[in-house]
């Protein structure tokens, strides 16, 4: 393994003689495996390795255990070691986002900034294989299909030619230590089901299944990379003043117009912007001079007659009051998102995503429900009681501007649920239960 991953580097360049190279180490049998390989690969590329652990705030003593190993790990190994604290669950509510990606927003700027040279983390193969299915069920483009880049900012990915097999069998024969993230092994995560359940029947149809969508996603980054030059000339082609020429933008052909529009998107800092910020965005071209749409990260998109401008975050007028497609999706307007509702067992999603609601099939008449804007007195029921609407967005720190384009959820006229705050307990499904699940997907709480 470790001459697979030295033909790797010097294939895609990934480190030049002299580098220094921070690893990104959880302490688990992936991040273990890298160290271990960049610490024999050292000598031969006259590197210089450290290793840097984030504790999350969260998992309690498991934690605790992970960084006392890492350290220890590091010590034993005679390398230099670097750990940093933060409190995902408190930056999750503070910002409205999940709890997933506050941790890695909080992660992956730590590690930026411990690694004086370049950052490696410890993604493989089969990492790539899922990443690349995740894309698929949630709808992606070209770029999702290629799955996990080799680079990024700061980083590499040395280990995406080696199968989750390979380093197991490395730990094996090494005699490696590392310690299990016991949230690896439940199922209340799609990653995890799409790994535990999906990953072993399709090997069995194909059992070179990571080399061979490996090879696919190489093929198709070099194709994304170089539609992505072709898109930067015509992105030129359109500028007009400090914005976009409408005009410019819908006389290019669809796929070039689509990369311009997420290059766009990208400048503005939103690292991985969603499809569906895309297609707001083509429809806000023909609409009227005085369109607009909503963004992540404070922003807002509009039409000045022919010119697409970006810029902060305006008021937003308040929703209408829509009838919610059951099963199916809602788009809301003046590019808010969409509400998808699907029915499943409600253990299949996480109950703690104030995004997504599973209700209780038995007290609702499915044709009754609605979304609409906050009113005035309203007030929403939560496990701590009842509380004024307007009180709870002032402690969840929503932004004054976005409150009135909060969809909340109402049946029979009665509230039931806010999104990115809550949902009436009453109103919310047990655990197993066959329940309505209504999610939604868009800009008001997820970063890019």
């Amino acid at each position: 393994m470790e001459e697979r991953v030295y033909r790797f580097i010097q294939e895609h360049a990934l480190l030049c003689l002299g580098d220094d190279v921070t690893v990104a180490l959880s302490g688990g049998a992936d991040s273990v495996a890298l160290l271990w390989v960049m610490r024999r690969l050292a000598p031969r590329l006259e590197l210089t390795v450290r290793a840097a652990h984030f504790h999350h705030g969260i998992r309690g003593e498991e934690a605790d255990r992970d960084a006392d190993f890492c350290r220890s790990l590091c010590r034993d190994w005679n390398i230099p070691f670097a750990l940093g604290r933060g409190d995902a669950p408190a930056r999750a509510a503070q910002r409205g986002e999940s709890l997933e990606e506050a941790a890695r927003v909080l992660r992956y700027t730590f590690l930026r900034s411990a690694a004086p040279g370049k950052l490696a983390t410890a993604h493989n193969g089969d990492d790539n294989v899922e990443t690349i299915l995740l894309h698929l069920l949630r709808g992606t483009g070209l770029r999702g299909l290629a799955g996990i880049p080799l680079t990024g900012e700061k980083l590499l990915r040395p280990l995406l030619c080696c199968t989750r097999g390979e380093i197991d069998a490395l730990l094996e024969r090494e005699k490696l230590p590392h310690v299990e993230d016991s949230t690896n092994g439940k199922d209340d995560c799609l990653r995890n089901r799409l790994r535990h359940r999906v990953m072993p029947l399709l090997r069995e149809e194909n059992p070179s299944l990571v080399r061979t969508v490996g090879r696919t996603s190489a093929l198709l980054r070099e194709e994304d990379a170089y539609l992505s030059r072709l898109a930067e000339k015509a992105a030129l082609d359109c500028e007009a003043g400090e914005g976009l020429s409408s005009r410019a933008l819908l006389e290019l052909d669809p796929v070039l117009r689509r990369r311009v529009l997420m290059g766009s998107l990208r400048k503005l800092g939103l690292e991985n912007p969603a499809m569906v910020y895309v297609e707001g965005l083509e429809s806000l071209l023909r609409a009227g001079p005085s369109a607009r749409m909503l963004l992540p990260g404070g922003l807002s998109a509009r039409r000045e007659y022919d010119r697409l401008l970006f810029g902060p975050l305006q008021e937003f007028p308040p929703l209408p009051d829509l009838s919610i497609n059951v099963p199916g999706r809602t788009v809301l307007p003046d590019g808010l998102g969409q509400l998808v509702c699907f029915v499943t067992k409600s253990s299949n999603f996480s109950q703690k995503k104030p995004t997504t609601f599973a209700l209780k099939c038995d007290m609702i008449r499915l044709h009754k429900f609605r979304v609409r804007s906050r009113l005035p007195g309203d007030k929403l029921c939560l496990p701590g009681g009842a509380k004024q609407l307007k009180a709870l967005m002032i402690d969840r720190k929503l932004p004054a501007q976005m409150r009135a384009a909060i969809p909340v959820l109402t049946l029979d006229g009665g509230l039931i649920a806010v999104f990115g705050i809550g949902a009436d307990p009453s109103f919310v499904a047990s655990e197993n239960e066959e329940a309505p699940v209504i999610r939604y997907e868009g800009p008001l709480f997820s970063n890019p």
